[in-house]
């Protein structure tokens, strides 16, 4: 769908004659053509619009992100989805392939890695792994100057922490939390932090590792406005504490309610 389709399709929900739709930011002649295709419009005047009636952004785009991606970055996108589906049913023969196409990327190299350290470690393999492999992905994370707010380097620390040594992952993390802990951010990068922490406290529980962040994690999900979107990590503060604790019965509760909530594919990925 292009973004002249989709402010159209925006317009016949709200109601509005064109005229009404960008009264006050363009001219009618203007915006007809751009629903029909015939011109294009500027980022600030779609913010505008979309903000004046308080279109959903982030469905908005998603309805022409299509259109715009190239290539090999829609064909990344549907890898995406393909392998996030074949981890959840555990389709160890699809990953494989899935992981073949990835790997013939041009591009993306964030996500090979994230995908290469999610499979070896679904099949237990990675000491198999050469420390030249290991050493570029810690490479590729410490080229990001501002990694602490770069995405990708984000993904890629929380995907493939298995791979820094204790030291590293110690002394990344707890940088990560002190530079959260003096800035404001939107929900969405609250909860990438959320899940570092989570990943970092399940990684440290299983293979037994008295981590140096193993409180401050804990802090950090403890800390999360009590709001909907936070509700699982803050379920899984009280998890993770009552593991670290010891107190296995509390955490079999916690356990049980996450399976009852539907979250029965999170903790079979946890394996706690």
């Amino acid at each position: 769908m292009t973004i002249g389709e989709a402010l159209y399709e925006e317009r016949q929900k709200l109601g509005l004659t064109q005229e009404n739709m960008v009264k006050g930011i363009i001219n009618k002649g203007h915006y007809s053509k751009i629903e029909r295709g015939l011109e294009n419009i500027s980022i600030d005047t779609l913010f505008r619009i979309i903000l004046k009636h308080h279109i959903d952004i982030s469905d908005f785009f998603n309805k022409v992100k299509d259109n715009y991606y190239t290539f090999e970055d829609k064909k990344a996108e549907e890898l995406k989805q393909k392998i996030m589906y074949a981890f959840n049913n555990n389709q160890r023969e699809e990953l494989r392939i899935y992981l073949n196409e990835i790997l013939d990327l041009k591009e993306h190299q964030i996500f090979k890695y994230r995908t290469v350290i999610a499979i070896a470690s679904l099949e237990n393999n990675l000491a198999d792994l050469s420390p030249s492999f290991k050493n570029k992905i810690v490479t590729k994370f410490s080229e990001h100057e501002n990694w602490f707010e770069n995405i990708g380097a984000l993904q890629l620390f929380s995907d493939c922490m298995k791979i820094f040594t204790l030291e590293q992952l110690d002394y990344f993390l707890g940088q990560l939390l002190k530079h959260y802990q003096k800035h404001t951010y939107s929900e969405s990068m609250q909860e990438r932090i959320a899940i570092i922490c989570n990943n970092y406290l399940c990684y440290c529980y299983k293979q037994k590792i008295v981590g140096s962040n193993i409180q401050n994690a804990l802090s950090y999900l403890k800390n999360l406005e009590p709001i909907g979107h936070f509700l699982l990590y803050k379920i899984c503060y009280d998890l993770y504490f009552y593991l670290f604790e010891g107190n296995t019965e509390k955490a079999d509760e916690i356990k049980k309610l996450l399976i009852n909530c539907g979250y029965q594919d999170c903790i079979e990925r946890w394996q706690i």
